[in-house]
């Protein structure tokens, strides 16, 4: 009997690995899109993306922005928030509601991407923040036991939309924290998502926090990077780095528009310089507030709306060097030698 339950298992873990379906990652177009913050915002964006990302705080908002994409854009919707156990501090693996909610919408037959947003942070701050027990051992265990749930969940989605694909955005401070704790470790990154990024708003050479110090953004590029190719290596599914930039203003935070334009314009600039790279994910397109904080959207900063426009019609049909986009999205500092 023993052995029947032993091969039993085997199959059943067999079965998972060969009905991965991974996204296609080899796109004609890299993917382009902008943090929606309402449903309605996508025929603001269609004429320059082909993406758009949400954060559905219910499952019925998660249909609602389906139901509303008629250009096809492909959706990126942030999930991990729907699998977080508010008790105990750590993720579960039921994507039952999500799957009801797309399957609600009268467009789920086509291309989704899931995205996993500071998931691994998110499960330390219930440790530092909350002290909670399950929480603390997973950070202490390198979050052996969040992969193996996420897998799950992923799995899931992919049996049940076959081609979907995952993304995985980790904080910087996240990232930080690991190098600290095993500096000659890579970064820890799920191993099933075809995008992996982070996220780090500020200036470009500049950022961070006074506390766990401030890196240049290719800094925490690089440990990304260095774990996606780990990954690949390992299991060729054709991983891409999703670039990140910040595309607001916020009050005690990101707050110099001119800082802001050089951001963009180095990620717009970094877009082009590999096919690993993979997508353009800006946050954010409208006004939302956050803990209290005001963001101001760059639909509402013309310079910023402006310049999104331009990225995805250049980038590709010519080579601009960093100056040049810098020109590009701050004309007042161009000269005769930087303009494109």
């Amino acid at each position: 009997m023993s052995k029947i339950i032993v091969l039993s298992l085997v199959l059943m873990l067999t079965s998972l690995c060969v009905r991965a379906d991974y996204f296609n990652t080899v796109r004609t177009e890299k993917i382009f899109g902008i943090f929606l913050t309402e449903s309605a915002q996508i025929e603001e964006v269609h004429a320059h993306s082909n993406a758009f990302g949400f954060w559905p705080q219910t499952f019925e908002q998660i249909t609602e922005y389906l139901n509303v994409n008629n250009n096809r854009l492909l959706p990126v919707m942030k999930i991990n928030h729907f699998l977080m156990n508010g008790e105990t501090g750590i993720y579960h693996d039921d994507v039952s509601g999500i799957i009801a909610a797309i399957e609600k919408s009268e467009l789920h037959g086509r291309d989704i991407l899931f995205s996993m947003d500071e998931p691994l942070w998110k499960v330390r701050i219930e440790c530092l923040i909350r002290n909670k027990t399950a929480a603390c051992d997973e950070v202490n265990n390198r979050y052996a036991q969040t992969l193996v749930t996420l897998n799950r969940a992923v799995q899931t989605l992919r049996q049940r939309f076959p081609g979907s694909g995952i993304i995985h955005l980790e904080a910087w401070i996240e990232l930080a924290l690991q190098k600290k704790a095993s500096p000659g470790d890579n970064v820890i990154m799920l191993n099933d998502a075809e995008y992996v990024g982070f996220i780090c708003y500020g200036a470009v050479h500049h950022c961070g926090s006074e506390l766990e110090s401030y890196r240049h953004q290719i800094e925490y590029g690089e440990w990304v990077w260095e774990a996606m190719m780990t990954l690949e290596a390992n299991n060729p599914i054709g991983r891409k780095l999703m670039l990140v930039p910040g595309t607001f203003l916020a009050e005690d935070g990101f707050d110099n528009i001119k800082t802001l334009l050089e951001q963009i314009a180095f990620h717009a600039w970094a877009f082009q310089q590999s096919d690993k790279i993979g997508g353009f994910s800006a946050f954010l397109w409208g006004d939302m507030i956050e803990e209290g904080k005001y963001f101001t959207g760059a639909r509402n900063i013309g310079a910023v709306a402006n310049f999104l426009t331009l990225i995805p019609k250049l980038n590709g049909m010519q080579n601009l060097t960093l100056e040049q986009w810098k020109c590009l999205a701050d004309p007042d500092t161009c000269n005769s030698l930087t303009m494109p």
